[in-house]
């Protein structure tokens, strides 16, 4: 039995169904194991994902909004960071094998994603050789563009930084 040219063509694999860009890269197979335990989240302003100190619960998976990684000083002033929108995860402390950091995250911009418990996370991560890379891709671009930041901060001038913010959106 032939197939017909013309009857469209059924792919197999899990296609990755979220907006959230880190999730898209992820193979099939890993997606299809971590999809089950992904749970649909609202995520609203100055909602905090995780504290400084505390243990990281969940790894979040920003699709609409961003979230802000700040870092506060001992005199209580606090320092955005980082920022992390649907290119990227909130809890990297998981991918290093932590599950706690110096940081805080909250949500700067409202908006959708998904989230599941730091400890499932963890336990695919050290299943899958390929999520780990993706991981830790992720990791370095997201070290990179805070090196980036402390740069700009330092040499340009406010106007130039709400500039870069403003590119954003």
């Amino acid at each position: 039995m032939t197939e017909r040219s013309d009857a469209p063509r059924v792919n197999r694999k899990v296609a990755n169904q979220s907006a959230n860009r880190l999730l898209g890269l992820l193979s099939p197979g890993d997606y299809k194991r971590l999809r089950p335990h992904l749970h649909r989240i609202v995520l609203g302003y100055r909602q905090s994902l995780y504290r400084a100190h505390k243990p990281v619960e969940f790894v979040y998976f920003i699709e609409t909004g961003v979230g802000s990684l700040v870092n506060t000083m001992a005199n209580d002033q606090a320092a955005e960071v980082g920022t992390i929108g649907n290119e990227g995860l909130v809890g990297l402390p998981i991918v290093f094998g932590d599950d706690r950091a110096p940081t805080s995250v909250y949500v700067q911009v409202p908006g959708a994603g998904s989230r599941i418990k730091a400890a499932l996370f963890k336990k695919e991560l050290a299943r899958s050789a390929s999520m780990r890379t993706v991981m830790l891709n992720y990791a370095h671009a997201f070290f990179n563009q805070v090196a980036q930041s402390a740069a700009c901060n330092h040499f340009h001038s406010i106007d130039q930084r709400c500039v870069r913010v403003l590119r954003r959106f």
